[in-house]
C-alpha cells in the first residue's frame, strides 16, 4: 500500500495538468480580487464621464473611453445610479469564504481528481500492476491521500492568490478571522475529499477523465432538481414542510454557509459520501476486468 501511494504521489508530482490545474485556481483569485477593486474605480470613471458628457462634450467624437464610461453608468440622462461600495480593507478571510461557496472549488476539484485518476489509464500501468496487487481494491485506497493533498493544494493557491493580490491591490489588509476561516477550510477539506471521492468513483467506472469533470459541472447545476424532489416528497410522501433533499448532499455543503448548528449535518454527509463512494470504488475495482 505505502508504496502504491509513493507511486501515485510520484505520478502527480510529474503530471504537467496538476500544476495548470493550480495555476488557474490562483488565476481564478487574482480576477476576484481584481474584479471587487475595479468596480468602484469603473463607477467612478462613469460619473467623471458623465459630467463631461453634460458639460457638451461630444463622446461619440474619438473619446471612445469617456463614450464608454458614460455606457457603464447606464445612460446620459439620469443621475448615476447607488455605488457600490468600495472595500476599504481587504479580507483575506472573507475572501477565501466567498470562493469556498463560489463553486468553482467544486469545478476544479473535478478537474484535478478526474485527470489525476484517469492518467492510469491513459498510461496503462494498472494493466502491468492489476494482477499483481491483492486486492486490488488497494488501487482505490492508494489514490486517497493523493486527493487530500490535492485538495489541500488547490484551496492553498486560492487562499495565497488572496493574500498576494489582496497586499498588491489595497492599501489595508488583514487576514481577518483566521479561526474562523480555519474551521471552513477545515470543513470544505473534508467535503473536497468527499467529492474526490465520488469524481474517482465514477472515472474508475466509465474509466474516462470526462465522467469524473461531467460530475463537477453537474453538482453545480441541481439545485433545480433537488428543489423538485423535495416539493415531491412533501406532496406525497409526508415529509415535513420546509424538507429539503439538498441538505444531505455533499455539494450542498460545499457551496454554502455551514450554519454552525449544520456543522454536525455537513460532517456526517462528507463522511458517509467518501466512505461509501471509496466502498464501492473499492468493489468495482475488485471486479471490474483490467484489460
Amino acid at each position: 500500500m505505502f508504496n502504491l501511494v509513493k507511486m501515485n504521489f510520484y505520478r502527480l508530482f510529474h503530471q504537467k495538468s496538476f500544476y495548470v490545474c493550480i495555476g488557474v485556481t490562483a488565476l481564478i483569485g487574482w480576477f476576484m480580487v481584481f474584479l471587487v477593486w475595479m468596480t468602484p474605480v469603473m463607477e467612478e470613471k462613469a460619473r467623471e464621464a458623465r459630467a463631461l458628457a453634460q458639460e457638451g462634450r461630444d463622446t461619440a467624437a474619438g473619446d471612445f473611453q469617456t463614450g464608454f464610461f458614460v455606457g457603464f453608468s447606464g445612460g446620459e440622462d439620469d443621475e448615476y445610479a447607488e455605488a457600490a461600495p468600495v472595500l476599504e480593507e481587504f479580507n483575506v478571510s472573507d475572501f477565501t469564504c466567498e470562493f469556498c461557496y463560489s463553486g468553482f472549488n467544486v469545478i476544479l476539484l473535478s478537474v484535478v481528481v478526474s485527470l489525476f485518476v484517469n492518467s492510469e489509464q491513459k498510461r496503462g500501468y494498472i494493466k502491468n500492476l492489476g494482477g499483481q496487487i491483492k486486492p486490488r481494491g488497494m488501487f482505490i485506497a492508494a489514490k486517497l491521500p493523493v486527493i487530500l493533498f490535492e485538495v489541500i493544494a488547490v484551496y492553498a493557491a486560492a487562499l495565497l492568490s488572496f493574500a498576494l493580490f489582496g497586499r498588491i491591490y489595497y492599501n489595508k489588509f488583514t487576514w481577518g478571522d483566521a479561526a474562523g476561516a480555519g474551521k471552513i477550510l477545515l470543513l470544505q477539506i473534508l467535503l473536497g475529499v468527499a467529492l474526490g471521492a465520488l469524481v474517482m468513483l465514477f472515472c474508475t467506472i466509465a474509466r474516462n477523465a470526462a465522467a469524473g469533470i461531467l460530475v463537477g459541472v453537474a453538482v453545480n447545476m441541481t439545485s433545480i432538481l433537488y428543489d423538485f424532489i423535495s416539493r415531491l416528497a412533501v406532496a406525497y410522501l409526508g415529509a415535513p414542510e420546509g424538507f429539503s433533499i439538498s441538505t444531505y448532499t455533499v455539494e450542498y455543503y460545499l457551496m454554502n454557509a455551514v450554519e454552525a448548528s449544520d456543522t454536525a449535518r455537513a460532517v456526517t454527509v462528507g463522511l458517509v459520501y467518501l466512505l461509501v463512494a471509496a466502498g464501492l470504488g473499492w468493489l468495482f475495482m475488485e471486479k471490474r476486468d483490467i484489460a
